[in-house]
């Protein structure tokens, strides 16, 4: 059973910080987070400078993922929008995400085009028309242990009962968890948990966003088992870059202090992106391949 799977049986929660690039992988695993999340809002931002409008495709999201699957040790969950369309093209999106090693995606029960879980005027698709894709999706996957979570983003425009009546129908059709992306209270959260009859995944640390908030224990006893933080990558380095620039271009210059102060040092980036690593198989191969020529010409 792969790590995912066996940490939500288990019944962890599981915080899944959002990335979207190897280094922001990188950096959430060595953390030491058990899972991290590929952000499609963070995709669509660093990697066309776009909002989360429904930009990007299958085809970006399979090769971002393959590129950060191979990157880190940790199970890996990829944002799949809406599925990219109907039942076909989400039976494909999983075949594909699933074979690039990712271990859950999460499919959405938005309209199309699709909006950010945080922007207005967001439109839901019917129930048996999402439910058509939930099974779809789980009909494509190789594994059972391929994860499938179904988002709704039903409570603003239809309340929150109707969102948990469509998570409900969502877990009938085969989704594995269900996937509150929205702005809930926490009060709305221990209602939310009530009324729905399966494990829960919502969104954490959403500047704003009121029930975003709590520990992994506040949030287990309610029910929910993943919580993705879809901001705390990009958010970090967008402030953290900004900051730095401002005070680059005030001085005219970067300071000694300022880099000390900002920067992580070349030793540091080094070791961290394993360039001793890459150093020492590139001396391994070399030896066997002495190895190997020493043998050949003795056996000669």
């Amino acid at each position: 059973m792969p790590d995912l799977k066996r940490k939500l049986v288990q019944g962890n929660c599981v915080l899944a910080p959002g990335v979207y690039d190897c280094v922001s992988a990188r950096i959430a695993e060595t953390a030491g987070f058990e899972a991290i999340s590929i952000s499609g809002y963070g995709v669509e931002a660093s990697s066309f400078g776009l909002p989360d409008l429904g930009f990007t495709g299958l085809f970006d999201m399979v090769e971002i993922a393959g590129r950060i699957v191979t990157a880190v040790d940790v199970p890996v969950i990829c944002d799949a929008d809406t599925g990219y369309g109907g039942p076909a093209q989400v039976w494909e999106t999983t075949r594909r995400l699933e074979s690039q090693g990712v271990q859950a995606i999460h499919i959405e029960d938005q309209g199309s085009p699709k909006r950010c879980g945080g922007l207005p005027g967001r439109k839901v698709i019917p129930i048996d028309e999402m439910t058509t894709k939930v099974r779809a999706a789980c009909q494509a996957r190789r594994t059972s242990d391929f994860l499938v979570i179904a988002r709704t983003d039903a409570k603003d425009s239809e309340g929150l009962e109707m969102a948990a009546e469509r998570l409900n129908s969502y877990f009938e059709a085969g989704a594995d968890l269900g996937f509150a992306a929205e702005n809930y209270s926490f009060a709305e959260l221990q209602e939310l948990s009530r009324l729905v009859n399966g494990p829960l995944a919502i969104c954490g640390g959403v500047p704003g966003w009121s029930g975003s908030f709590e520990t992994s224990a506040t949030y287990r006893d309610l029910g929910i088992v993943l919580v993705i933080y879809p901001f705390t990558s990009l958010f970090t380095a967008a402030r953290a870059m900004q900051d730095f620039y401002r005070k680059m271009k005030d001085a005219d210059q970067v300071t000694p202090e300022h880099a000390d102060r900002e920067m992580t040092s070349f030793d540091w980036f080094s070791d961290f992106i394993d360039i001793d690593g890459m150093r020492q198989r590139e001396e391994a191969s070399s030896r066997n391949g002495e190895q190997f020529q020493t043998e050949k010409n003795n056996k000669s």
